[in-house]
């Protein structure tokens, strides 16, 4: 393989993508390695690439989500320094930015 198809695969193996997402979204709510815990409010996370996590619905928060996540949804947010990347219902991602 060529440096420069090296590169390109490398690069995309960190990209930040829906396949990703979903494979971590998987992980958040099957209980695979990896899952993580805040430790102020006990919610669950997964690392993603580029900096970014996958963070379940936190229940305490009062909103749409909540309610949603409450009926038995499963629900996520891809963050990263603060900002809402997407969101995961049921293993659909919809891309905010």
């Amino acid at each position: 393989m060529s440096r420069r198809l090296e590169e390109k695969a490398s690069s995309e193996e960190k990209e930040l993508n829906a396949g990703r997402i979903l494979v971590a979204f998987e992980k958040l709510f099957g209980g695979g390695r990896g899952v993580k815990k805040f430790s102020r409010s006990g919610v669950r996370y997964v690392n993603l690439p580029e900096g970014a996590i996958l963070v379940e619905q936190n229940l305490k928060k009062r909103s749409e989500w909540t309610e949603l996540a409450e009926k038995g949804h499963r629900i996520a947010w891809v963050m990263r320094d603060g900002e809402y990347l997407a969101r995961v219902v049921d293993g659909e991602v919809v891309m905010l930015r």
